[in-house]
């Protein structure tokens, strides 16, 4: 459900209406909102709590815009619904990692470990090719793995899935649990605390959005202007102290 509208109530503006994530997009908008204005256009973001809502909302032309997800997320949206949303211009990269409270290391995490992952397809394989990758599990599927394709489980790890959005709010219910890093800064969780960490992967940067009718409109491309200015790479380095990084 979205939770608030952030609008400069200023007559005679251009109104562009972007769905986004609170941390760190939202923020990022925040910030090219002045120099926008300048040009009459007056942004308006539209706060999600979920990775479902801002994609159906910007099919439906309810949003002009939207900025919360990488290419995999979006390739997969689109094949599933017969969709076509365009990606217009990559803007930050945020780490993808893998966390506990209470297990010092990943050499520590024992045998039948509860593991907290999301739910939706990408970033079920993406969590899985991580693990894969770190030698825990082993996968045979050259798709999207699901846990159905975990040929290998040496420590018998017990996968639990969760709606992306609310893993965060399960991390000490679980022996370990996969935070995106917009969950994890929202949460005050340290992105070095993590026992494993994907981080600066261009594969999965983050792009602001668009319909394939308007993703050539001079908002749009104003706003993709804006996001890939170097006021906006100095923004991101400072304010997010290296957690996340900027994709241009």
């Amino acid at each position: 459900m979205s939770s608030s509208v952030r609008a400069v109530g200023t007559r005679g503006k251009r109104p562009l209406r972007v769905g986004a994530t609170p941390v760190p997009h939202a923020e990022i908008l925040d910030f090219v909102r002045d120099p926008l204005a300048q040009r009459g256009i007056d942004l308006q973001i539209e706060i999600f709590d979920n990775f479902e809502e801002p994609n159906e909302l910007l099919v439906a032309g309810r949003l002009h815009a939207n900025f919360f997800q990488y290419r995999p997320f979006l390739d997969e949206f689109n094949r599933r619904t017969g969709s076509a949303l365009v990606p217009v211009v990559p803007v930050h990269i945020e780490p993808f990692g893998l966390y506990s409270a209470t297990i010092p290391d990943l050499d520590s995490i024992p045998e039948f470990a509860e593991v907290a992952l999301p739910s939706d397809p990408v970033n079920v394989d993406r969590s899985l090719r991580m693990l894969d990758e770190l030698g825990l599990i082993a996968c045979t599927r050259r798709g999207l793995a699901t846990v159905a394709d975990v040929a290998a489980n040496p420590r018998r790890l017990i996968f639990k899935e969760f709606a992306s959005w609310t893993l965060a709010g399960v991390r000490t219910d679980f022996d370990v649990v996969f935070l995106f890093g917009n969950q994890a800064m929202e949460w005050g969780v340290d992105t070095g605390t993590a026992l494993y960490c994907d981080r600066a992967n261009p594969r999965y940067a983050e792009y602001l959005v668009a319909r394939p009718d308007n993703h050539t409109d001079g908002a749009v491309r104003a706003l993709a202007g804006a996001l890939n200015a170097e006021p906006t790479r100095r923004f991101i380095t400072t304010a997010y102290a290296g957690q996340v990084l900027a994709a241009f």
